[in-house]
């Protein structure tokens, strides 16, 4: 599995699930799934910083 093009919620390696999900700035409106990579989940929307 490469890194680069797997969406989140297909993902079943912990390890990189872990990294994709490290730093996210986008959830998936789909299923909740975080990322840091707006490719990497099905339907991204960015995560807004705390104020």
């Amino acid at each position: 599995m490469s890194k680069g093009n797997e969406k989140v919620c297909a993902v079943t390696d912990e390890n990189l699930l872990t990294e994709l999900g490290r730093n996210a700035e986008v959830i998936c409106a789909r299923c909740g799934a975080r990322s840091h990579n707006k490719n990497s989940v099905c339907e991204p929307i960015a995560i807004e910083a705390d104020h």
